[in-house]
């Protein structure tokens, strides 16, 4: 059943799902590192922990969103995938904070802290595309970029908490933070399951068509591209605010979030491909313009436009790749996106961790972005071809 309006239920499910992943984020990173001093260990394993998490998500993330098309095909739902994904995540969050009370550092048993802390990482992983893929069912192709906006905007507005609001979060004690992210997360999931309920299965005998190696190629090479410039834009501005990174952080987050619904917008009208190709470019050119800013107006100017650049490109990915892939392929397609993503960080946190260079974090910024560019303007002789 495909939708010929935006069904405004389904998206926000959908968007409760969202916030609440990225909300178990922000609780994680906050208190990961402490829950592993509790115990003896050293802070920068929790750095070791993510490689090994955002490794995993390149190998989960493109196998969960497979399996959920095919019982999408056969059940007319994604549920399955989703629910045990969730069970497992919740429950091993809930189990996380309560390794600093109950195991002492010198017992053989602080390991299954950071055990945990993957598996929990892993279940994660297995619910994210197989959510996303539902954008497919509750929106019109054609306004795809509308529907992604909300997902950008609560992303963004939560995500913002990690730079001013984590005095707040870590005086409310991992037992009860912990508990409260377990507990969002199943509330979404089951106000998700109630507005999106499973449809007539259709076509149960056909095998799912395959994606075809060039698109596989181009939605790797943008989800990598993209993962890195992400991470050089942050480190960049954070560099460059110094001692107010919090804030300035915090600025451009919401900046993100406060674009994001006029770039859905926008990107109806325009093309959400040439609007996303676009906003990397700019992007690019704002990013060595921005953190080379002598003056507070062309930084304050800059950042704004290169914020509504970015989001155009943030908000654009996930419609970029549901229109590159078949509709029935929209749970791999996102999978492969979101694993490229993943893998793209595990590697950055590898070889770039420490890199303190502004001049050298903006020119790479702006070189992932080129590149990203590159793949997306690949792409566009592809877009209208019938799947």
């Amino acid at each position: 059943m495909k939708a010929t309006n935006i069904q405004w239920r389904r998206i926000s499910g959908i968007v409760a799902v969202q916030g609440s992943i990225t909300l178990a984020w922000v609780i994680y990173a906050l208190y990961l590192p402490n829950l592993l001093m509790q115990l003896g260990f050293s802070k920068s394993l929790a750095g070791i922990i993510l490689i090994i998490e955002h490794a995993l998500e390149a190998v989960i993330e493109p196998i969960s969103g497979g399996l959920s098309d095919r019982s999408f095909q056969l059940l007319g739902t994604r549920e399955p995938l989703i629910k045990l994904g969730v069970i497992l995540a919740a429950t091993f969050f809930l189990i996380l904070p309560w390794f600093g009370f109950f195991i002492e550092p010198v017992s053989v048993w602080r390991w299954s802290l950071p055990v945990i802390a993957v598996l929990w990482a892993s279940a994660m992983a297995i619910f994210r595309s197989p959510v996303i893929a539902l954008l497919r069912l509750a929106t019109p192709q054609p306004k795809l970029p509308i529907a992604a906006s909300c997902l950008t905007l609560v992303q963004q507005l939560i995500g913002a908490f990690r730079f001013t609001a984590y005095n707040l979060i870590l005086s409310a004690g991992p037992l009860f933070t912990f508990a409260l992210g377990s507990f969002v997360l199943l509330g979404a999931t089951v106000f998700l399951r109630r507005v999106t309920p499973p449809i007539a299965p259709q076509n149960t005998s056909q095998t799912l068509p395959k994606i075809p190696i060039r698109i596989v190629v181009l939605v790797v090479g943008v989800g990598i591209a993209i993962g890195w410039s992400l991470r050089f834009l942050m480190a960049g501005l954070a560099i460059y605010f110094g001692q107010s990174a919090s804030s300035g952080l915090l600025g451009f987050s919401l900046l993100l979030a406060i674009f994001a619904v006029p770039a859905g917008r926008f990107a109806v009208y325009v093309g959400n491909t040439r609007l996303v190709l676009g906003g990397m470019i700019l992007t690019a050119i704002l990013l060595k313009l921005v953190l080379s800013a002598s003056s507070i107006f062309t930084l304050v100017i800059g950042s704004i436009l290169m914020a509504l650049a970015f989001s155009s490109v943030l908000n654009g990915i996930v419609p970029f790749v549901l229109e590159l892939v078949p509709e029935t392929r929209a749970g791999l397609g996102l999978g492969i996106y979101f694993g490229a993503f993943g893998g793209a960080i595990s590697f950055f946190n590898l070889f770039f961790k420490g890199l303190n260079n502004l001049s050298l974090q903006t020119s790479l910024g702006a070189i992932s972005l080129i590149v990203a560019g590159f793949f997306v303007a690949i792409s566009l002789r592809f877009k209208d071809r019938k799947r």
